[in-house]
C-alpha cells in the first residue's frame, strides 16, 4: 500500500491511521499516529481551534455528544 494515502501526524510527521476508540459511554472514530501515538478526532480539533482563538472550552460538552 502506498504511504502517501495516509495523513501525516502534525506532532511527529508519522503516518496516521483511522481507529475506533471507546469512551465511558460511547465509541468514536479518530486518527492515531503509528509513531508517537497522537490521537485526533473532531472534538480535539474543535477544542484546539477554540484555544487558538482564545475562546473558553466547554468541558461538559467536550466529549458528551448525542
Amino acid at each position: 500500500m502506498d504511504k502517501s494515502h495516509f495523513p501525516k501526524c502534525l506532532r511527529c510527521g508519522g503516518a496516521m491511521v483511522c481507529d475506533k476508540f471507546y469512551g465511558h459511554h460511547e465509541q468514536f472514530w479518530g486518527w492515531k499516529c503509528l509513531i508517537c501515538g497522537e490521537i485526533v478526532d473532531p472534538v480535539i480539533l474543535e477544542n484546539r481551534q477554540l484555544m487558538r482563538a482564545g475562546q473558553e472550552i466547554n468541558v461538559q460538552r467536550a466529549r458528551v455528544r448525542r
